[in-house]
């Protein structure tokens, strides 16, 4: 009687099949008894061969070159060799996959793209014909191993997952492997600090991803804040206080940036009586989130633990091996329909230590059967806990933090939605109208699962505490006469976009930038995303590994090598913008996904990413004969520490003859170093400006060339330096300059430096200290703008 092969990703994996099928014969390499062989892979054990296998070196020679590209193997050329620290292994699948006993082969792989491509790489170069099975499960608990046993999938029900895998393969060789050689061979440097190559690498995904941060960068440095006004009232009526904002009715969010307007407000309504002219109340619910996907798991950890998107995935890895949850690298949040009379069973594994009041209340409800938990899917469902009852004490910190989340969210889907009553109130004093809204829980619903000692749950309505984002009102009824008791006026200013955190990217990646919020929207975007979400945290990683991009705590920041990179794509090389086009880039996962069903040929698909890839060479060489080589910023002199961030140690530019950290190069003086002038002077109780006295002399050294504004003594670039901002035209003697001298406790920052070069003054700078040290707020402008005198302008009252 023959046996059994089954080949898994990885040791620990073919552990937990040996134990489902009682497999305890331990060999070299696999597992052995009667009926089954058990094996592994230690992930992918090939790799695809080097472009210089494709050249004849004699005729096109080894240094990199846009005469030796491109290269571009068809579908069925591509040729594949055994990586050397995995030839044993190999050896061992090789010798079973040709074993004359084995009568079948189960791919046990992880039941994904890349997980059926690992498989398929050593399948294909055997040249193995035997019968082959697939085994799909989403757990490794035994009563899923053994319920997938049962249920095998064939080989061929997997052939376009397989031809997807080859796909996503091939073409990131092509972009990777002639782009990165193409754009260096033009762009790139020799890199002194580091001694090796400065490499301009080029990735099908990461490229694009880059785009969305560097752009993201610029968005920033354009912004300038703007003023607003609001105009806020307190109001006492028959049973209590409440207090309302002034708005426009028909204009929503519509802003006061006028003051004297917004002054008018106020002393027309001031002290006036007033009357309620709406009041609505509705009752609104709010259901519970959808459950965790790989993405959402990894935003939340991301926001609530600074955990980056790689260490996310590898602590559910370790889950998932502990068969603690199911299998993490998923983009589905939804539920199949035949585990719905499994779902009690993943209920009561979770009934212990700090679940299990909860867990007892949920058992209460009906099991979840609604369209936002169990939907048709064709994949990996939603991340949820096991049925395997789990010792907690023995996870790590990480990893009870990460599965706490799993479960909570897991414990939502059986409560009800949480119900508010929802108020709205329009008040007119004077003809002007001021809207109130008060928000009052009426059930908590799932809201009680996150309910902590440290983190009180709203009362309700008989209760009386109030949502924390609005005030609960005093009885109310239409028609009811009010006294104005207060209006003033708050000024604020408009804020520049955020920088990307790792998940804030992550979610941007998976829409191909588009910014969508509402969780089922984003569902419907999926599969023309950038990358998979499996492969996006590795993307993150790879930018920060080449100098591209550095974290700073939790944001994303684009180095000098970055945004030269994007900048010279997006102003010089209009072929090569599909490089950065997230769109073009997610049609491309679109289009590996109808590989994946069979509704495109691989060679097709292959056929456009050659035809892309071909277009970008030809427009390279047009730009060397025009311009030569052009070397591009170096990355960073920086060190990655273990928690995926970079310690920024220095940077140094060389584009051109241009340094980054060395601008100028004018040597400081020790005294000036330790005491630079400080040209502010705080102003007493009855002075209402103060003067900038600039030295005459500019020898700061800049670290940024980002143009905040026009120099208004030459009409070059002002940029910022270490201790100041100051005019870039410097070597020809224009000595502009605003230092970065505390101004009354407050140091100017480059937005503000912004305004005052755009529109002569500074927005609104609260928290000033005077002599007396009483704070104030007050506009810096200029006294003598060529020479860089600021003055104190403020509030009018």
């Amino acid at each position: 009687m023959g046996r059994t092969l089954i080949v898994a990703e990885k040791p620990a994996q073919a552990r937990e099949y040996a134990r489902t099928l009682g497999v305890r014969g331990k060999r070299d390499g696999f597992l052995e008894n009667e009926h089954y062989v058990i094996t592994w892979c230690f992930g992918h054990l090939m790799e695809l061969e080097r472009p210089e296998a494709y050249m004849d070196l004699d005729q096109v020679g080894r240094r990199w070159s846009l005469q030796r590209l491109p290269v571009l193997p068809g579908s069925h050329e591509f040729r594949r060799v055994v990586k050397a620290s995995a030839r044993q292994q190999y050896q061992v699948i090789e010798q079973w996959l040709k074993a004359q006993e084995i009568e079948q082969v189960i791919c046990g792989t992880d039941a994904d793209r890349e997980g059926q491509l690992l498989f398929q790489e050593v399948w294909d170069t055997v040249g193995c014909q035997k019968p082959l099975a697939r085994l799909w499960v989403s757990s490794l608990t035994t009563e899923a191993i053994q319920d997938g046993l049962n249920r095998l999938r064939s080989g061929e029900s997997v052939a376009g997952l397989a031809a997807a895998g080859y796909g996503r393969s091939f073409a990131d060789w092509d972009f990777g492997m002639n782009l990165t050689e193409g754009f260096t061979a033009l762009f790139g440097s020799f890199d002194s600090v580091r001694k090796k190559p400065n490499v301009i690498s080029i990735g099908r995904v990461q490229t694009p991803t880059l785009a969305l941060i560097v752009e993201r960068e610029w968005e920033i440095e354009r912004f300038v804040a703007e003023p607003y006004f609001e105009v806020n009232s307190e109001f006492t009526a028959t049973q209590g206080n409440y207090v309302g904002k002034w708005f426009k009715p028909g204009e929503q969010g519509h802003r006061l940036t006028d003051r004297q307007v917004a002054e008018a407000i106020v002393a027309k309504t001031q002290g006036n009586p007033g009357i309620i002219v709406k009041l609505e109340q509705k009752e609104v619910s709010e259901p519970p989130p959808l459950l965790f996907d790989l993405t959402s798991l990894t935003i939340t950890a991301s926001k609530r633990y600074n955990l980056s998107a790689e260490r996310v995935l590898q602590v559910a890895q370790s889950l998932y091996e502990k068969k603690a949850i199911t299998y993490p690298r998923t983009d589905c949040p939804y539920l199949p329909a035949d585990l719905v009379v499994k779902l009690p069973a993943h209920l009561q594994a979770v009934r212990q230590g700090p679940y299990l009041k909860i867990a007892e209340e949920a058992a209460r409800h009906d099991v979840p059967s609604g369209k936002r938990v169990i939907q048709a899917i064709s994949a990996h469902h939603a991340i949820i806990p096991t049925t395997e009852k789990l010792a907690l004490a023995r996870l790590t910190d990480e990893e009870q933090k990460l599965y706490d989340l799993i479960v909570r969210r897991f414990l939502a889907i059986w409560f009800p939605a949480a119900r508010f009553e929802q108020t709205e109130v329009v008040t007119e004093v004077a003809n002007e109208p001021f809207r109130t809204k008060g928000k009052v829980m009426l059930s908590q619903g799932w809201k009680q699962v996150y309910a902590t000692d440290d983190e009180p749950a709203a009362r309700t309505k008989d209760g009386g505490a109030v949502d924390d984002e609005n005030a609960a009102l005093p009885p109310l009824k239409i028609g009811e006469a009010i006294q104005t008791t207060r209006v003033y006026i708050e000024e604020k200013t408009t804020k520049p976009p955020k920088r990307f955190t790792q998940g804030d990217l992550l979610k941007a990646m998976e829409t191909a930038g588009k910014q969508i919020d509402d969780e089922t929207l984003r569902q419907q975007l999926k599969g023309k995303g950038l990358g998979t979400v499996a492969t996006r945290p590795a993307i993150l990683e790879n930018l920060l590994e080449r100098g591209y991009i550095v974290q700073e705590q939790k944001v994303l920041k684009a180095t000098a090598k970055g945004s030269e990179l994007i900048r010279l794509i997006r102003e010089q090389l209009p072929q090569a913008r599909l490089l950065i086009s997230a769109e073009m880039t997610g049609q491309m996962e679109f289009d590996l996904a109808r590989v994946e069903k069979g509704e495109l040929d691989l060679n097709r698909f292959m056929f456009s990413v050659a035809e892309a890839i071909g277009g970008i060479i030809e427009e390279l060489r047009s730009f060397e004969r025009i311009h030569g080589k052009t070397p591009l910023a170096l990355g960073p002199a920086g060190v990655r520490n273990k928690t995926g961030t970079s310690r920024k140690v220095g940077a140094v530019r060389k584009a051109g003859k241009t340094a980054e950290s060395d601008i100028g190069r004018t040597k400081v003086s020790r005294k000036r170093r330790q005491a630079p002038p400080n040209n502010l002077t705080a102003p007493s109780e009855n002075q209402n400006t103060i003067t900038a006295s600039t030295p005459t002399t500019n020898s700061e050294p800049r670290t940024s060339i980002l143009a905040l504004g026009t120099c208004p003594r030459c009409g070059e670039s002002v940029i910022e330096g270490k201790k100041g901002y100051g005019c870039a035209n410097w070597r020809a003697g224009c000595h502009f300059v605003v230092w970065k001298n505390p101004i009354c406790g407050k140091v100017l920052t480059p937005n503000q430096i912004k305004s005052l070069l755009k529109k002569g003054k500074t927005p609104l700078i609260k928290g000033f200290k005077a002599k007396n040290g009483q704070s104030f707020a007050a506009y810096l402008t200029w006294e003598d703008k060529t020479n860089g005198t600021l003055k104190f302008e403020f509030v009018k009252k």
